[in-house]
């Protein structure tokens, strides 16, 4: 055999290689493009202020008039304040996974009395009405939508409020 025959066989089998192994990779990249943007899809679901319309906390309700006073402000990326009475109580970071069941979300604590500490959380989102359940610094994420006693787990539920 020739050289040019060898690079012509060599190119062809590598050619051969691609063609097969193209069905094995190309799902991957598509995984992750779908799960890309799934993410991008709720981070702009989430943007905006929501007002807490119910709060349980490790089976205990919090009371109407308190938690009316509390509103979140989250961004496209991923941040979020805590307001109550229109005062910054707390700030951080979210990263969210919108494929799995239920979506889950993960929350890093960068100002406020758990600074420094992640809650792991899952949520939900149907039309202008956000549930989400974060377990306390510490404990593992819920499976469930639930804040039981001795939980250690806290539910909420917000509304979105519109833009003036």
């Amino acid at each position: 055999m020739t050289t040019t025959s060898l690079r012509t066989a060599a190119f062809g089998a590598i050619g051969v290689l691609i063609l097969c192994l193209a069905p094995i990779i190309a799902p991957a990249q598509t995984a992750a493009d779908t799960k890309e943007e799934a993410i991008k899809k709720d981070h702009l679901a989430i943007e905006g202020t929501w007002q807490a319309i119910a709060i349980e906390v490790n089976g205990n309700p919090v009371g109407a008039d308190d938690v009316k006073k509390i509103t979140t402000d989250n961004g496209r990326d991923g941040e979020w304040t805590i307001l109550v009475e229109g005062k910054d109580v707390a700030e951080g970071t979210s990263t969210i996974d919108p494929t799995v069941t239920p979506k889950t979300i993960d929350f890093k604590i960068t100002k406020g009395a758990n600074a420094g500490q992640t809650t792991y959380g899952i949520y939900e989102i149907t039309g202008k009405t956000r549930r989400i359940c974060h377990a306390e610094p510490g404990r593992p994420r819920p499976a469930d939508f639930s804040a039981g006693a001795g939980s250690g787990r806290i539910l909420t539920v917000f509304e979105r409020v519109e833009a003036k």
